[in-house]
Formats: structure tokens, sequence, C-alpha cells
């Protein structure tokens, strides 16, 4: 969002810096709630100090909109828009509370109660849309946890809090249980937002907001069950805190909010074993119930929903480890297909430079009439383009295993990479594939045929073999894939394990299988893998 200055809007040109004024919008209003605390409780100055402080929070949280609501707008305007609409609806329903009481214009309840609505419903949808942002997969299992927060919250206050609930007004019902609830699920959720490593730097101000209200819903709870409320810090706080909202929305600005980590195991903890736990909070309330009286209908009735949300929960949590994995192996297929096509592009970029120097000194040797040396370039060049040709279908054969191109027709796979080797370097391969490579599930298939495409290469290039075997069978319950060739071989306890062999190794482990390789110096290399209880 853009900051500088307005045309329409000299008078508040020097706080177009979003910094400048929270700091002079925080500061006054901190300081008139450090005179009200020095004042004596009977004081009159303190009285229109606590008003005074009300109204600087309201004034500064009302400036910040205006600034924030004249600038374009990031990326992610929408969101912002809405995030910004829901403060002003908090903010005029905290206007028409503190007027009523300040100068008697009359409660105005059902106005409050329609302003809190309309707030409270587009603040839960923008955090959510945050931590959709943040981590997509996990914006469910998020509603469910605020909502089974909500949900205790509400039987909490209706349990201890000593207002004869079924003698109020449906509107004051909704004024006194339903902020504080709202309050806290908001504080949750943003919190939740701010335990990812990424934290937008808005969500820290709204968190501080929300505290804010969260402790003046509270203060109010506890001075009109005590029958002591009057206009005092209750308003001020709650003024403060929508300020703070007001600040958040001129410190977003709509910029695009960033991918990032899962909530860790310290927020997990929290959120099972610390003050927001639902099970800590209805289990409190059941102990309590036990000791103290009977277990009021509703409380009952709570604890069948919270199963329900529990249960949920749980599900919501299981399928987005699902999406996460899966995620995870695609991000995995694409790094390895990419490694592929660059090593692709470098092979066929090489071959055709060395086959259109061939060429070239083909011609030069034919306009001289040097016909043995035309032979021999033309007998390199025959040896170059069969080499091109290997070059270029390993690095095809690997990225077909590597997508699981050919597993609908396994054993095909197997035999047209077999009359490669044949064609291409000839080799005299033999195959026995007494166990059909279609028992194999199809992440053991994709592995299976990875490693038959590194070792066969390897065999055909590096090892100097003339032979080259393939077996499938299978000891007792294991699905034994067996690749052996004649070349030289080598020591394998004086060589160390290089980075093919080591993720042919790490290929194998991942899908429950073992992989053992045998070499001695003159006796050829055989590999094998055994895959636990073959389909």
């Amino acid at each position: 969002m853009t900051t500088g200055s307005f045309p329409n809007a000299k008078g508040i040109r020097r706080f177009s810096n979003p910094r400048v004024l929270m700091a002079f919008g925080v500061t006054s209003w901190s300081l008139l709630l450090l005179f009200v605390v020095l004042q004596p409780a009977e004081s009159g100055a303190r009285s229109l100090a606590v008003v005074g402080a009300s109204w600087t929070a309201q004034v500064f949280a009302g400036l910040a909109l205006f600034v924030a609501l004249r600038g374009e707008g990031g990326a992610e305007r929408r969101p912002w828009m809405l995030f910004g609409v829901a403060v002003v609806a908090r903010l005029l329903a905290d206007v028409v509370w503190v007027g009523s009481r300040a100068f008697g214009l009359g409660r105005a309840e059902t106005f409050q109660v329609a302003a809190h609505a309309v707030s409270y419903a587009l603040l839960f949808g923008v955090l959510l849309w945050v931590m959709s942002r943040i981590r997509q997969e996990e914006v469910s299992v998020a509603a469910l946890d605020t909502l089974a927060v909500v949900l205790t919250t509400g039987l909490l206050i209706r349990f201890f809090a000593p207002f004869p609930f079924e003698e109020l007004p449906v509107v004051t019902i909704l004024a006194v249980l339903v902020r504080p609830v709202c309050d806290l699920g908001l504080l949750f959720l943003s919190l939740a937002v701010l335990m990812t490593v990424r934290r937008p730097p808005f969500v820290v101000i709204s968190s501080a907001g929300l505290l804010l209200l969260l402790v003046a819903d509270g203060a109010y709870l506890l001075t009109r069950a005590q029958g002591l409320y009057e206009l005092g810090f209750v308003e001020a706080f709650w003024s403060g805190g929508v300020m703070l909202l007001g600040f958040a929305v001129l410190s977003w600005g709509g910029e695009p909010v960033e991918r990032s980590d899962h909530v860790g195991n310290f927020g997990v903890g929290l959120f099972w074993f610390g003050p927001f736990s639902p099970l800590l909070h209805y289990g409190f309330l059941l102990l309590w119930a036990a000791v103290y009286g009977p277990v009021p209908s509703y409380l009952l009735l709570g604890g069948v929903a919270l199963a329900a949300i529990l249960a949920g929960r749980n599900y919501a949590v299981a399928y987005a480890g699902d999406v996460m994995a899966r995620r995870q192996e695609a991000l995995a297929l694409q790094a390895e297909q990419g490694r592929i096509l660059r090593g692709l592009h470098d092979t066929v970029k090489q071959d055709i430079h060395g086959a259109s120097m061939l060429i070239e000194a083909a011609l030069a040797a034919q306009r001289r009439g040097d016909r043995e040396a035309l032979r021999e370039i033309l007998e390199k060049a025959l040896e170059a383009s069969r080499e091109a040709g290997s070059d270029l279908s390993r690095p095809l054969d690997e990225l077909r295993a590597a997508t699981g191109y050919d597993v609908g027709n396994p054993a095909s796979f197997f035999r047209e990479r077999l009359a490669k080797l044949s064609g291409f370097y000839g080799l005299e391969t033999h195959e026995d594939l007494a166990v059909p490579p279609a028992e194999l599930s199809r992440e053991e298939l994709v592995v299976a045929q990875q490693i038959f495409v590194e070792t066969a290469w390897n065999a055909a290039k590096h090892s100097g073999a003339k032979n080259f075997w393939l077996s499938m069978r299978r000891e007792e319950t294991l699905f034994v894939l067996e690749m052996r060739d004649d070349g030289r071989g080598y020591a394998t306890e004086k060589v160390t394990e290089g980075l093919g062999l080591g993720l042919m190794r790490t290929r194998a482990e991942e899908v429950g299988a073992t992989l053992c390789v045998n070499s001695a110096p003159g006796e050829g290399t055989s590999v094998k893998i055994r895959f636990g209880g073959g389909r």
C-alpha cells in the first residue's frame, strides 16, 4: 500500500507514515491511561481521563482506517478491504456504546449486536483466509480448533456467570456472552497464524488488539457480575483494542501473504494442554459439576458437540497429512524431472556438437580424396551416433521410470530396455521373469524401474561387460529383483558409496525394500532388491 501524502487529505499528511501514526496514537492513549491510574478513585479528572483515553483511541482508529482505505491496496486488496470493513463495524459499535454511556443517548444494543455480528463474521473469514494462504492444507483443522475453543469458552461463561440468562433479553445475552467468546476465538486463530515461521506483521498488531479486547471483555463480565460496573477502564481497553486493529489494517496494505511452515509441536501442545485447551476446559467443567452439583443438560449437549468437532478434526488432520505427503512427493518428482531434463539438455547439446565436428571432418577428407581417413571418420561418426542414442535413451528411461509412465505394462518396460542395451552396446542380455513384475505395488514398481535403469546403463557404459542378466523370483514371501553383469567389477570395501548408489538405496528404503550390492574385481557386479510381501 502506498502511504504517501493524499491531495484531498492535507490535514493528515503528517500521519501518512503508518509507524508515526501508530506511535503517536499508542503513546497518547497510554499516557491518558497512566494519568487515570495516578488519580484518586472518585476523582472527576479520572473519569474525564477515561473518556479521553477511549475517544483518543477511537479517533486514532478512525484516522488509521481513513488513511489505509484511501490507499490503492496491494495484490490481496479484497481480503484487506474486508478486514478494514470489519474494523469499521467494530469501531462504530464501540462509538455507539461509549456514546450511550457518556451522554445518555440510549443503549442502542440492537445496533451494537448487529455491528458486532458483521465484524466477527468478516474477521473470522479474513483470518481463515490468511491461514489458508500460509498452510492451505491445515485451514480446516484451524477452523475446527477455533470452533472447539469457542464452544468450551461459551460453556465456561454460561456455567460460571451469575446472570439469570433465562430472564435476560436475547440482545443482552448476545452482548454479554457472544462478544468474549468470539474475541477469544479470534485471538486463538490469530495466535495460530503467529506460530508459523513467516508470520505476517499485521497479524502481530491485530493479536495485540484482540488481547486488549479480551481483557476488556473479562473486566466487563467481572464488574457486571459484582454489580460494580461503571464507565471506566473497560471502555478504554475496548477502544484501545479497536485502535490496534485499525493500525493492523494500515500496516497490512493488502500485501501478499506468503506460504509458511505448519504450526510446530509447541503450538499443538498449547492447543491440547494450554489455556486454550478445549479438553481441559470441558474436563474442568465436568469435574466441577460432579463435585458441586448436577450436570446441566446444556453441558452434556456441549460435550456431544465437542466430541463431533474433535472427530472432524482428526479426519481433517489425517486428510491434511495425506495432502502434504502428496505435495512433497510431487515436489520430489518435479526436482527429479528437472535434474533429468537438465542432463538431457547437456547431453544432446554435446552430442550434436560432436556429430557436427565429425561431419565437417568427413567432408574435408572427401574434398582431399583421402578415402582411408573418410572411412575412419565415418566409423567414428557411426560410433558417436550410437553413443548419442544411448545418451539420449538413458535420461528418457529415467524420466519414464520416475514418472511411473510404464507401470501399466511393466514387463514390456524391462524387455524394451534390455533390447536397447543389446542394440547400442552389443551386450548379450538374458531375462528370467519367473515372477511377473505386475505383482509389485505401483510405488514398488516405480522404484524397481528406476534402480534397473540406473544399474543397466552403468553396466553397459562403465563395466566392460559382455553379458547382462535380469531375473525376478520369489524367496519365501519376498519379491527379489536381481541384475547381474560379467564386467570388471570392483572391490566394494575399497570404494566409497557414491551418489548414484546412495540414491538407489534411499529409493528402496522409501518403499520398505532392501538393496544389496555385491562385486569383486574380475567377477562382475550383482544388484539385488528385496521387496517385502510382493503382491
